[in-house]
């Protein structure tokens, strides 16, 4: 519970800058992707940040609950749904306690690997299961790790401008999987730092996960066109369904 809280705290820093530092992405075909592969119903997202995607869906006429552990990302959240069936709650998506089922549940982005420790991501498994409806998906969008077991530390210049440079400060543990970074901003306003801490999990391992919290995999993309999942993958997209041969 300390670590949640501790990354509660490290993306409220990031809730300011998310939404401009979140390139490469489009919500829009993310969430129509999504609502494709789930059956009709209510969606709940974990670690839904700024709500790039819940929003997207809920424009689609989706009911949209999202959970995060950070209030400032919340708070940013519910200040861009007006009139849309969406709503997003601070919230441990380790311990979901939700008097729900839904049709779909998801976490993009890598999201799911800001939970630090193994048994903090099998409990998130569980714990979506538990709220998930009969014949619903759970759907996990995450990168697939290209860290060298040799490589411990590393730079990567993001972007340099007129006046602002950003770049990344990263320290990896193969043991534990876990990398600790620093997404540093620099402008003629001063200096922002935005620190990072994940575990990340191969898809195997991911797929044990399911398998212990009475799930199995559905389906498995490369992309989110659906193309398929190869050795050279730089990212999956897998759905998970609960196993009907599973009786607890």
């Amino acid at each position: 519970m300390e670590e949640i809280d501790r990354q509660a705290k490290r993306w409220d820093q990031w809730a300011p800058h998310y939404d401009a530092l979140s390139t490469g992405r489009n919500p829009q075909h993310d969430a129509s992707r999504l609502r494709q592969l789930a059956p009709p119903g209510p969606a709940l997202e974990l670690g839904c940040g700024t709500g790039l995607v819940a929003i997207e869906l809920a424009r689609l006429s989706t009911d949209v609950t999202g959970l995060d552990a950070s209030p400032k990302m919340v708070e940013a959240f519910n200040a861009k749904t007006g009139a849309l069936p969406a709503r997003a709650l601070v919230g441990d998506m380790t311990r979901i306690d939700l008097d729900q089922r839904f049709a779909l549940i998801f976490v993009v982005a890598s999201t799911l690997f800001t939970l630090t420790s193994q048994e903090d991501q099998v409990a998130c498994f569980e714990a979506a299961a538990r709220h998930l409806a009969p014949g619903g998906v759970f759907a996990v969008e995450a990168r697939v790790s290209d860290w060298q077991s040799g490589q411990v530390q590393g730079t990567s210049v993001r972007e340099v401008g007129d006046e602002h440079v950003r770049w990344s400060a990263m320290q990896h543990d193969p043991v534990t999987q876990t990398v600790r970074s620093q997404e540093v901003l620099t402008t003629p306003q001063g200096v922002t730092m935005l620190p990072l801490v994940i575990r990340y999990a191969w898809p195997s391992e991911l797929d044990l996960m399911a398998r212990l919290a009475g799930m199995r995999r559905q389906a498995q993309y490369g992309d989110w066109q659906g193309g398929p999942f190869k050795g050279d993958s730089t990212r999956h997209l897998t759905l998970y369904t609960l196993d009907p041969s599973d009786d607890r």
